[in-house]
Order: C-alpha cells, then structure tokens, then sequence
C-alpha cells in the first residue's frame, strides 16, 4: 500500500484558493448596481472591519451586509449574479499554486473546499478553476420576500460540524487556512498549512494547532 494515499485535505477558499473575499466581492458589484443601498451597509461594514476574525460580531456584521445588500433579489437574480462574480473571479483571482495543490490533494484522498462564502457562488469559482465536483461546505441563503439571508453561515464551529455531515473527518485532515476564524478545525486536524497568512493569524492559528507549517503561495 501507498503511504501516500488517503490523506484528507481541507482547503478554505478565501486568502487561499483566491486571493480575494468571494462574498464581499458579490456584494460590491450588488451595490455598485444599487449605489442607494450602500449607506446601509456602511455602519456594519465598520464593525465587521474592525472585529477579530475569530469572535462573533464580524459573522454577525456580515450577515447584515449581505441582507442589506442583496435586499429585493430573487433566486435567480442572485443565481445569475453569484455564476457570473464566481467565473469572474476564478479568471482573475485564483491562486493557481493554491488550485494545483488541491488537484493533486485529490490524487491522495478525499479533499473538501469548506468556506463561509455562500455555495452558488463558491462552486462558480470553483468551477472555473477546474475543480469540478470537488466537495464543497459552504453556507447558504434562504429567499424570503425582502430577499436573500444567509441561515447557515458556514463560519467557525459550523464550519467544523459541515465538514462532518460531508463525511470528512478533521482529526485526519491537513487544513490549508489562511484565517484564525479557522482555529475551530485547526484544534481538530492532524496538520495546519497557513497559506498566505497574516502574523496574527498565524500566532491563532499556531496556537490551536497540533503541528503547522506557514507557505506563500502565489
């Protein structure tokens, strides 16, 4: 038997598979086709701005961003808006040696993207990067009638139990985070990769880890 094989992998998308934030670039292009909306979003978008990415006020402001942002659209407004931002990105923003990294983890065994980005939009991206199929744990919107709200966010200790309910699990895993807000599957793998990481990132991340490694990765 191939030692090699049947490595488990995870991969945050954000900060590692693309080089920008999926779901604020959604919202941007939102507002920038909405411009009266976007005083609405100012008072949340500074607190999530000045929040720790591990803590629950900067998930708590985003989802305020985002119902505020996306207000009034349909499911297939936002389809179409999440399809076409997703495609843009992967064309534009992809860490490739990221991308080539989880292609080859696949050879090895099972590989999940989970993410706190909504999953239309991530598996857009992930599409148009040629990770076709690639399981994928991400959060997801409800439609009421004032519009889209996020109801599972995909963030923190959700995101550990959304691994498990794929069937992946984390204590066999090497986690590629670039985020401390991944501290909660950091605890659980065997091997944290901090991919392209800020210094207090890495210090959160170093200390929840069982064993980490730092790479830059372009």
């Amino acid at each position: 038997m191939n030692p090699a094989k049947n490595i488990t992998s995870i991969f945050d998308l954000d900060g590692v598979l693309t080089s920008e934030d999926t779901m604020s670039s959604l919202v941007r292009a939102r507002l920038a086709a909405h411009p009266l909306r976007f005083a609405a979003a100012i008072p949340p978008f500074l607190l999530a701005s000045a929040a720790p990415p591990d803590g629950a006020l900067k998930p708590a402001m985003n989802r305020a961003i985002v119902a505020s942002a996306l207000r009034g659209m349909t499911r297939g407004q936002y389809e179409e808006l999440a399809t076409v931002t997703g495609r843009t990105l992967a064309a534009r923003t992809a860490v490739r040696q990221a991308v080539t990294r989880c292609q080859y983890a696949r050879t090895l065994g099972p590989t999940v993207v989970a993410t706190a980005s909504e999953e239309n939009l991530a598996r857009a991206f992930l599409d148009g990067v040629g990770l076709h199929g690639i399981p994928l744990a991400a959060s997801r919107l409800d439609f009421t009638p004032r519009g889209p709200r996020l109801v599972a966010h995909n963030v923190g200790e959700a995101k550990v139990d959304a691994v498990r309910a794929l069937g992946f699990a984390p204590e066999d895993a090497v986690l590629y985070t670039d985020s401390a807000s991944d501290t909660p599957l950091a605890r659980f793998a065997r091997q944290t990769v901090a991919v392209n990481a800020a210094r207090r990132s890495i210090a959160k991340l170093t200390n929840a880890s069982a064993a980490i490694r730092h790479e830059r990765w372009r």
